[in-house]
């Protein structure tokens, strides 16, 4: 089955709001012997997770409104057991539970201010830089690797066309944990740690 769909994300325990991204991906099911509507499904997902927040700049001789946003692009292999039930011949619906796994495979961390001339755009320059290199402290970077919990919720029309809804729990701390440290060397804070959350829509077609 292909996918096709919109997630809408945030970085959780880390003051970020929700961020709009895509995701689109391929899904292949095992149906189990004798198991009355249970199966087992796994695939291979392209998504865009991160999340955004307002911030107040008052340095470089600007003092403006701006905006920080993370846009974390994801490989990711899903791996659910699931079960469906057939209203009729020609609508189904399901249910699917079960852990993911992804690496990612780049991003931004993009800054925008709400003013003109050189300063804003040199202040922009600087704090905006790909989200998963690690710079160093005191640039926030993120570890490539995630994995976390989810379910999707569906319904199969005509055994081709379907629609899901559905939400991932990340479990990992996507933060480096080099970042962690020396923050913490530097400044005597602990750092949160941020997981993502992903809540999506998405559109099938099972060919």
């Amino acid at each position: 089955m292909g996918l096709f769909g919109m997630n809408i994300t945030k970085i959780q325990n880390n003051g970020y709001g929700a961020k709009v991204g895509a995701m689109m991906g391929v899904r292949a099911d095992y149906v189990l012997p004798k198991a009355h509507g249970t199966y087992i499904t796994a695939g291979i997902d392209w998504s865009m997770k991160g999340g955004k927040t307002s911030v107040l700049y008052d340095n470089n001789n600007i003092e403006a409104k701006g905006s920080l946003k993370y846009a974390l692009h994801y490989i990711e292999v899903p791996v659910r057991v699931g079960f469906r039930y057939n209203l009729s011949e020609d609508l189904g619906f399901y249910g699917e539970l079960g852990p993911y796994f992804s690496v990612g495979i780049g991003g931004r961390h993009k800054c925008s201010i709400d003013a003109d001339g050189d300063a804003a755009r040199e202040l922009e320059d600087e704090q905006s830089f790909k989200a998963f290199k690690n710079y160093g402290y005191p640039i926030p970077s993120f570890q490539r690797w995630d994995a976390g919990i989810g379910f999707r919720i569906g319904a199969e029309y005509n055994q081709r066309y379907n629609l899901l809804i559905g939400a991932d729990w990340g479990l990992a701390d996507i933060f480096r944990g080099s970042l962690r440290d020396e923050y913490f060397n530097q400044t005597g804070v602990r750092l949160p740690k941020p997981r993502n959350f992903n809540f999506s829509f998405t559109l099938g077609y099972r060919f």
